[in-house]
C-alpha cells in the first residue's frame, strides 16, 4: 500500500484526477469502478471541469459502480441518480457503457450473477475508485462476516437513516460489489477526506486483516494508493 497525504479535500481530488488520467493516457477503453457519497463528490467536480475544457476523454471507458440502493431507480436517494447527477455524461462517460445494479430486479439474486457476469465480460475491471467510511466499510462490504462477490446486504438502521431512509423503509438493503471482486481489480485508487475517516485509514495502513475493519482487506493489494487529507492522516503517520 502506497499513502500519500496531501493537503485538503480539494487536493486529493486533483491527485486523482490526475492519475485517472494518466491511466486513461495508457488504455482509452479503461474499465472502472466507481464510488458515490460525500468524498467522490470533488473529484467527479474536477472530471466535469477537464471534459468541458477538452482535457479529459472518457469516451471509450466501461464503468461499473460499486454498489446500489434497493429503492426504486427513479428515487433521488438512489446511487443512480447520484451518478446521473454527478458524474456518467457529465464527465463525458457514454451512459450505454456504464452499468449499476439494479436495485428493483426481480431476482435479486441473478442481478448479483449478471453484474459479476457484466464485469468478466468486460475483462475485468482496471482500476477501482474507492471510498472508506468511517467504520471502514468500502462499497456496502461492512463489518463482520465477507462476502466475496458481488451480494445483497442489509444496512445498518443508522447508515439508512444517513441517506434520508425514513424508519417505514427499513430495514434498507443493497447489491454491493463484494470485496472479492473489488480486489480483483488490476490497481486500486482509495479516497478519503476529514477527520472521521482517520481511524479508518490507520487500520488500513496497519495492514492486519480484520472483518471488524472491511478496508484491511484491501491493504494486500499489490497496487493500492490511498489519497488523503490532512485530517484523515492517521496519528503517528507523517
Amino acid at each position: 500500500m502506497k499513502l500519500r497525504v496531501l493537503e485538503d479535500a480539494a487536493s486529493v481530488a486533483i491527485a486523482a484526477a490526475d492519475l485517472l488520467g494518466e491511466r486513461l493516457r495508457e488504455k482509452p477503453d479503461i474499465v472502472l469502478a466507481l464510488p458515490t457519497g460525500r468524498t467522490p463528490v470533488r473529484f467527479y467536480q474536477e472530471l466535469q471541469r477537464r471534459y468541458a475544457s477538452g482535457a479529459l476523454g472518457l469516451g471509450r471507458t466501461r464503468a461499473f459502480n460499486l454498489d446500489e440502493l434497493m429503492i426504486p431507480p427513479s428515487d433521488p436517494r438512489s446511487f443512480r441518480s447520484f451518478m446521473e447527477q454527478h458524474a456518467w455524461q457529465k464527465i463525458g462517460l457514454a451512459r450505454e457503457r456504464c452499468d449499476i445494479p439494479n436495485g428493483g430486479a426481480p431476482d435479486l439474486e441473478a442481478e448479483c450473477r449478471r453484474y459479476e457476469q457484466a464485469i468478466a465480460n468486460a475483462g475485468g475491471l482496471d482500476l477501482a475508485i474507492l471510498g472508506v467510511g468511517a467504520d471502514g466499510h468500502v462499497a456496502y462490504n461492512m463489518p463482520g462476516p465477507l462476502t466475496l462477490p458481488t451480494h445483497v446486504v442489509r444496512l445498518p438502521d443508522g447508515l439508512a437513516a444517513s441517506l434520508g431512509i425514513d424508519e417505514a423503509a427499513r430495514p434498507l438493503r443493497a447489491i454491493t460489489m463484494g470485496l472479492g471482486t473489488i480486489r480483483a481489480a488490476r490497481e486500486l485508487l482509495l479516497l478519503a477526506t476529514g477527520e472521521s475517516k482517520a481511524t479508518a485509514i490507520g487500520a488500513l495502513e496497519r495492514g492486519q486483516l480484520d472483518p471488524q475493519w472491511p478496508c484491511t482487506y484491501l491493504a494486500p493489494h499489490p497496487a493500492l494508493l490511498a489519497l488523503v487529507d490532512a485530517a484523515a492522516q492517521p496519528s503517528g503517520i507523517s
